[in-house]
C-alpha cells in the first residue's frame, strides 16, 4: 500500500520543477531581480520570486490529493494563498511590517480557532507569524529553505501518529521544497523570494497549529511530531534574535550571526554543505520527535549545531574565500 500523500508529494515536486523555467523567464521579463550588495550570496542580479513555481506545485499536488480524498485543509489552502500573495506583494513593492504581521496573525487566529477554540486562536496568533518569520530569516543561503522544507515535510508525511490530512500537508511541503532545489543548488538561477518563504512557512505553520490540537484539545504528541523537525530553525532564529536584542541591535536588519551563516563565513563551508547539514539535522530531529523518549535527543542535536561554528573555528578550520549571504527581514 502506498503511503498517504505519496501522489501529492510526487505531483507537487514534478509540477514545481516543471514550472520553474516558465516562472524564471517571466520574472526576467518583469525585471524582478534580487540585485547583489555587500551582504549578498550572489554576484549577479538573480530572479526573485521563484516561490511562484512552488505555488504551482502546491495547486497541482492539492488537486491530486483531493482526487484521492486526502487533500489539505481549507485553512492550509487559504493561508498559503493569502500569505503567499502578501509575500509576492512584498517582493514587488515592499510592504510595511504591520500589514505583513497583521495578515499572518489573522491567518493564525482563524486556523487556531478552528483547531482549538480560544486557546487555539491565541496559540495560532503567535505561532503562525513566528514560524513564517523564522523561515524568512533563515532563507539566506542556497538550498537551505528547499532542503529544510523537504526534510520537515517528509518527517511529517511519514509519521503514522498524525492524521492523514496533516501527513498530506507534509507531503505537499516536501514536494515543493524538493522541486525547487534544482534552481537553487549548488548555485542559484532563481531565488524563492518572500512569496516562496511565506508560502512554505505558512503551510508549515498551519500544520503545526492543526497538529497541536486533537478534537479541540491540546495534543502534546501531535505537537511534538510537527514541531520537532522545526527545532533547528526555531533555535537558530530565536537565539540570534535574543542576542541582538540584548545588545540593543536591530533584529530586522541584515546580518551574519545565524549559525548557518557563521558556518559559511567563518569556516568557509560551501552553501550546499551547510544546507545539507541543516536538512539532515532537521530530519534527525523529526525522527527523534516520534516518541517522548527519543525526543530527549533533540536538545543535544540543536546545541551541537549552534555550537558548531565556534568549535570549528577554535579547532583551526580556516575561512576560505566565500561570498556573503543575506537573511530575510522580519515579517
Amino acid at each position: 500500500m502506498k503511503p498517504p500523500g505519496l501522489d501529492a508529494l510526487l505531483v507537487s515536486a514534478f509540477s514545481t520543477a516543471a514550472a520553474g523555467p516558465l516562472v524564471r523567464s517571466w520574472l526576467r521579463r518583469r525585471q524582478s531581480f534580487d540585485h547583489p550588495n555587500d551582504r549578498s550570496s550572489h554576484t549577479i542580479p538573480t530572479p526573485r520570486g521563484g516561490g511562484l513555481a512552488c505555488a504551482a506545485g502546491a495547486l497541482a499536488g492539492s488537486l491530486a490529493g483531493q482526487r484521492r480524498g486526502n487533500g489539505p485543509s481549507r485553512e492550509w489552502i487559504g493561508a498559503s494563498v493569502v500569505l503567499g500573495a502578501v509575500g509576492r506583494l512584498d517582493d514587488v513593492s515592499g510592504l510595511g511590517p504591520l500589514p505583513r504581521l497583521g495578515a499572518q496573525a489573522v491567518a493564525g487566529a482563524v486556523t487556531g480557532a478552528r483547531a482549538g477554540g480560544l486557546a487555539g486562536a491565541a496559540f495560532g496568533t503567535v505561532t503562525v507569524p513566528a514560524i513564517i518569520n523564522a523561515f524568512n530569516f533563515m532563507d539566506g543561503i542556497n538550498g537551505i529553505s528547499g532542503g529544510t522544507a523537504a526534510a520537515w515535510g517528509l518527517s511529517v508525511a511519514t509519521q503514522p501518529a498524525l492524521s492523514p490530512q496533516l501527513r498530506a500537508q507534509g507531503a505537499l511541503t516536501a514536494g515543493m521544497g524538493a522541486g525547487f532545489l534544482p534552481y537553487n543548488v549548488p548555485t542559484a538561477s532563481m531565488f524563492l523570494g518572500d512569496v516562496g518563504s511565506y508560502l512554505l512557512g505558512s503551510g508549515i505553520a498551519v500544520t503545526v497549529v492543526e497538529g497541536s490540537f486533537l478534537e479541540g484539545k491540546p495534543d502534546a504528541r501531535g505537537a511534538l511530531g510537527v514541531l520537532a523537525p522545526l527545532a533547528l530553525y526555531l533555535a537558530d532564529t530565536g537565539t540570534t534574535i535574543v542576542r541582538r536584542a540584548l545588545r540593543g541591535e536591530s533584529v530586522t536588519e541584515a546580518h551574519r550571526e545565524h549559525a548557518y551563516q557563521q558556518l559559511v563565513h567563518e569556516t568557509g563551508w560551501p552553501h550546499w554543505m551547510v544546507s545539507a547539514l541543516v536538512a539532515g539535522a532537521t530530519a534527525v530531529c523529526g525522527a527523534a520527535g516520534r516518541s517522548a523518549h527519543s525526543a530527549a535527543a533533540i536538545g543535544p542535536i540543536v546545541a551541537g549545531y549552534l555550537a558548531a561554528p565556534g568549535l570549528l573555528k577554535r579547532a583551526g578550520v580556516s575561512k576560505t574565500d566565500s561570498v556573503e549571504s543575506t537573511v530575510g527581514g522580519v515579517a
